[in-house]
């Protein structure tokens, strides 16, 4: 399978501490303004999963944070990105997963026996 950088997206879940809300959404939000500001046409979202959203007994919740771009996230975008998030402050967020994906092209096909 080849991987075209032009289509490529980039998604970041973690955990955020309940008590960590208010400071890490501003923070996310800061980071995401200025990587909108250096990449022009960077798209970004900050999301989180929506089950337990806002749920005061829960101890901590899934964010996820969305990139695209016209062009594609190239590979200098997502050092950009891995740049900002590394000055967030310690422990305001949980382990960073960055994942990367591209559209679904090719149409699938079943294979019978």
């Amino acid at each position: 399978m080849t991987c075209h950088t032009a289509s490529l997206a980039q998604f970041v879940y973690y955990r955020v501490p309940h008590a960590n809300r208010p400071a890490a959404a501003l923070a996310v939000q800061q980071m995401q303004a200025v990587l909108t500001q250096q990449w022009p046409g960077l798209q970004t979202q900050l999301m989180r999963r929506a089950d337990v959203a806002g749920l005061a007994e829960v101890a901590e919740e899934t964010w996820m944070e969305i990139y695209a771009h016209p062009e594609g996230v190239s590979p200098l975008i997502a050092q950009a990105i891995a740049a900002q998030a590394s000055a967030l402050p310690t422990g305001l967020i949980g382990v960073r997963h960055v994942e990367t994906f591209e559209p679904l092209t090719t149409p699938l096909t079943t294979h019978t026996a």
